[in-house]
């Protein structure tokens, strides 16, 4: 008879969770860069429809109406579209109210702040905007051919727009209907214009250079000439006919309140002939009725159009000749792109996307789970990815998990944890965390959102995927763990700004594999380097010898020392410089998120035994901080030193540890303790206290200093 299997080996049965790409949300559920991106984008829509009703009295003004969504690869910029469109058509749902239901108000005067706050600013503002806005098809660039005729793709969305049947969006009577003569005759002359605008539009948009004929192509020249004079107030024209036709049926009257067009753009840095033909659809149709919301990386959307500039200046023949004209044109295509930028999109037009923070990726969850994995976060899938533990390292028994690498709170005792969490903006803005992560943990965790979600089904993939053979189960539960912070690791150098070399020697010369596909780290000849960031906290002096009633033997001697000090430091976080062997001198600082799972997985790999590191001993003296100095101000009478004055400095050494892990959790409790020591512990007036008082400060120091290191050199690591 076949074994039944056992509880534990079903629920470790591995079932892939589909997901899409991206999809709306309600608001409850957005995580905050989405939610901060959505309410900045309504409130915009909300400006629109005020400023729409303003130009009919100022034709001569010119609005930019565009605006950006910017953030990284899978930060939630098409999210927030679609979450949009969501909001605009079922507000109520999207904000979890009831059918004719309100949000409590706050007390009056009360300062608007955290997502409390934005959810009933977005109720009133969805409340004033109901009905106002008509979200365009959304035009996605990815599929787009690079000589498409935008034009006539937003003219059409536009005529489909007025060709919909209208859904009962009325805010007064509920009803929105063509249900009358009038508004089909409205109708017919507003589709009337825009159909003979559509048939301009390959004028105005083909170049007529492709045609072969001279004299097709002077007509055709001469066509789109008369056509692009007047065009753009015919354009108007139309869009004013739109915007009055589309009110009818929500307010029953074109003479009222007026509505809007919002055509979303995805994709925008596709490639920089999509980028220019963008930029260029925004100028050749601007109006108030129509404004357009772009999503596209910032930094990429900035490259692409001095790209754009860049290609046209040489293909017009514009270019300098060697080194120096090169700078020149590249100089002309940044200061080009800067003012169209500024003209088409304004800093205040751009809304940022940014990573989520550490602290929320920690419980993060993803929406649409199974029922039973609801209390599976992200922090609980992290403390299931073990840790290895040889018999020989004692130490090591304390780093159950990869948890324990991003996660201070269990090597911290209660006084340093409270002390730490006040010693930094953590205890202001949130005292109330659970976690406290370290520098590398909070660099692996601020991630997009996209990436958050794949981290955590790569974590759950690895946790309860079914081995092929009971001798891979049993081989090394730690190797889920490695797979892991490899996989992110890779990713985050694919998806970062590193320049090619950087990013060829970190996957191919540091990240390599053995004939077992077992994952090496190779540090030889030092590529990476740590950067050593401190600033002076306090310092302690002592007063010279020699006083009244402290008159000894060794005063004359103590006569020659002029001054001495005691340096505390603190010690800023980590920065990792990537050097190219190929080329001296060059080095390039590695981001963020590539630099916390970089250090993260060296932490796991140095963990084996033996190492997985490829020559770690050049590792401990560039991680090393400089955190305390006593110096010394020397008088030497002697004829052989014309220089009598010397300054002496002798810094604090620490271990060569081995880990990040462990500097990090030297680094909390050296924080903590100028934290608590700091308030006036350190005020010493060299003219009144005594040296005895002065030498009991340094002691104690001395003390705690001893008392630090022995923590973390011995086992509990803390």
């Amino acid at each position: 008879m076949d074994a039944k299997p056992s509880p534990a080996d079903e629920t470790r049965h591995y079932v892939p969770t589909p997901f899409p790409e991206s999809r709306a949300f309600a608001w409850d559920d957005l995580l905050e860069p989405a939610q901060r991106g959505l309410y900045e984008l309504l409130s915009w829509l909300e400006a629109a429809c005020g400023s729409s009703l303003g130009m009919r009295e100022t034709r001569d003004e010119h609005l930019s109406t565009s605006l950006l969504i910017s953030g990284p690869r899978g930060a939630g910029k098409t999210t927030v579209l679609l979450s949009a469109v969501q909001a605009l058509r079922h507000w109520r749902a999207f904000l979890g109210m009831k059918p004719g239901g309100r949000l409590e108000a706050g007390a009056s005067g009360a300062v608007a702040s955290g997502r409390e706050a934005m959810r009933r600013d977005l109720c009133t503002t969805l409340e004033r905007i109901e009905g106002r806005v008509v979200w365009l098809e959304p035009l996605d660039l990815e599929p787009v051919p690079t000589g498409a005729n935008l034009l006539a793709t937003l003219l059409v969305r536009v005529r489909a727009a007025l060709d919909a049947p209208q859904e009962d969006t009325s805010p007064s009577t509920g009803r929105g209907r063509w249900s009358s003569s009038i508004l089909e005759e409205s109708a017919e002359e507003a589709w009337g214009k825009l159909d003979h605008l559509i048939r301009d539009a390959s004028f105005m948009w083909e170049d007529s250079a492709s045609t072969l004929d001279m004299r097709a192509r002077a007509e055709q020249q001469i066509k789109a000439a008369e056509i692009y004079a007047t065009f753009q107030p015919r354009f108007t024209r139309a869009m004013e006919d739109v915007a009055k036709t589309l009110a009818l049926p929500r307010f029953g009257t074109a003479q009222g309140e007026q509505i809007i067009l919002v055509l979303p753009i995805d994709n925008v840095n596709r490639s920089i002939e999509h980028l220019h033909n963008i930029v260029k659809l925004t100028h050749m149709v601007a109006s108030p009725r129509l404004w357009f919301v772009l999503a596209a990386g910032h930094q990429e959307f900035q490259l692409f159009m001095e790209r754009s500039f860049q290609k046209e200046l040489i293909t017009s023949g514009q270019t300098g000749i060697g080194t120096v004209g090169q700078d020149e044109t590249l100089s002309i295509a940044r200061r080009q792109s800067a003012t169209t930028l500024r003209r088409a999109l304004p800093p205040s037009y751009r809304i940022n996307l940014g990573p989520v923070d550490p602290y929320r990726a920690w419980d993060f969850r993803p929406q649409g789970v199974a029922p039973e994995e609801a209390g599976l976060t992200l922090g609980v899938l992290l403390e299931q990815l073990r840790l290895p533990c040889p018999p020989k390292r004692e130490k090591t028994q304390v780093l159950r998990s990869l948890a324990d690498l991003i996660n201070l709170a269990p090597r911290l005792s209660d006084t340093v944890k409270t002390t730490y969490r006040a010693a930094t903006a953590e205890g202001k803005e949130a005292p109330q965390r659970k976690v406290i992560l370290t520098h590398p943990g909070k660099l692996a965790l601020s991630l997009p959102a996209r990436t958050l979600q794949d981290l955590w089904h790569a974590a759950r993939r690895e946790l309860q995927s079914t081995r092929a053979s009971s001798l891979e189960a049993a081989v090394l539960e730690e190797e889920r763990t490695v797979r892991v912070a490899t996989e992110m690791l890779r990713n985050a150098t694919d998806e970062s700004d590193l320049p090619a070399w950087a990013s060829q020697q970190l996957l191919n010369r540091i990240l390599r594999s053995d004939d077992k596909g077992l994952i090496f780290l190779d540090l030889t000849g030092k590529p990476v380097r740590r950067s050593k960031r401190t600033t002076l906290s306090d310092v302690l002096e002592w007063p010279r010898r020699g006083t009244k009633g402290e008159g000894n033997g060794d005063a004359e001697a103590d006569e020659r020392v002029l001054l001495s000090e005691l340096h505390l430091r603190h010690f800023h976080d980590v920065v990792l410089t990537l050097s190219d062997p190929d080329r001296k001198g060059s080095s390039v600082t590695l981001p963020g998120n590539v630099a916390g799972w970089f250090m993260l997985l060296h932490d796991v790999l140095m963990l084996f035994e033996p190492p997985r590191v490829l020559n770690p001993e050049v590792t401990p003296f560039e991680m090393s901080p400089e955190l305390v100095v006593t110096m010394h101000e020397l008088w030497v009478d002697t004829a052989a030193h014309p220089e009598p004055l010397v300054q002496l400095e002798c810094w604090w050494s620490l271990p060569t540890w081995k880990t990040f892990v462990e500097f990090a959790i030297f680094t909390a409790q050296w924080k903590a303790f100028l934290k608590r020591t700091g308030e006036g512990y350190f005020k010493v007036d060299p003219l009144r206290d005594s040296r005895a008082k002065v030498g009991a400060h340094h002691r104690f120091i001395q003390a705690a200093w001893v008392e630090n290191i022995c923590s973390v050199g011995g086992r509990e690591l803390g």
